[in-house]
Formats: structure tokens, sequence, C-alpha cells
């Protein structure tokens, strides 16, 4: 009988199909990895974006009519953040003396509404403006 010393061609080749079904795993999650990284970045980009709007109506709440509406619309618009469409809506509500806030019947106060994108919204925030 005689010793073998080394691997035969069979186990060479089926180890390296083996590490070759391994690693092409690999990047494949790598690539999904990169991918929802990209959009996590893209969504908290919009946020911020968002939430830096909602701030300046905030600060100059005389300015939420012209900001946030389209030209003729009495509701809302199309504002760009990110270099994105949004859609920028608003509504005016009262106060109740419980604390309530009734929207649609008129009143002091403005209910804004944010989705960015418009066609398919990422970023949806919504705030109350007190003048």
């Amino acid at each position: 009988m005689r010793a073998t010393k080394g691997l035969t061609l069979l186990e060479v080749i089926v180890s390296i199909g083996l590490l070759g079904v391994v690693l092409f795993a690999l990047v494949g999650l790598q690539v999904s990895s990169l991918r929802a990284g990209n959009t996590g970045r893209g969504i908290q980009t919009l946020t911020r974006e968002a939430e830096n709007f909602l701030e300046a109506l905030r600060r100059n709440p005389g300015q939420v009519t012209s900001l946030c509406a389209a030209s003729g619309s009495t509701t809302g618009g199309t504002v760009t953040l990110g270099g994105k469409a949004g859609r920028c809506t608003y509504e005016t509500c009262a106060l109740e003396t419980d604390g309530t806030l009734i929207c649609g019947s008129g009143g002091s106060l403005y209910r804004v509404t944010l989705r960015v994108p418009a066609d398919r919204p990422q970023v949806t925030l919504r705030t109350v403006i007190a003048p």
C-alpha cells in the first residue's frame, strides 16, 4: 500500500467550486448592503431638508400660504427639497378649549404636511404652525 501525499485533482476542483459559490454569495450581500446604505443616506438627506423647510415655516408662519401653495391653489403645492419635488399641503385649524385640534373649519393655526418625493413619498412630515 502506498501513502498518498497531497490532494487529488477532483478534491481541488470541488474546493475551488465551493469557494467560488461562497464568494459569489458574499459579493451579492455586499452589493445589497451598499444599495441599502445609499437609500438610507438619501432618505436621511430628504428628511433633513424637509425638517429645515418646516422649521423655516415655523420661524415665519406668515409664509405658509406663499411657500406651501401652488399657483391658484389655496391648500398646497410643489416644493423642491434635495433636488426632488415634494408636495406641501396645509389646512387651517382651530384649537378647542380641551386641546383638541379641529382642522378644515378655519382658525388661526395651520397643519402642514410635507411629502417628498411627491410621486412616491419616502418622507412624510406633519407639523402644526401657529402665527
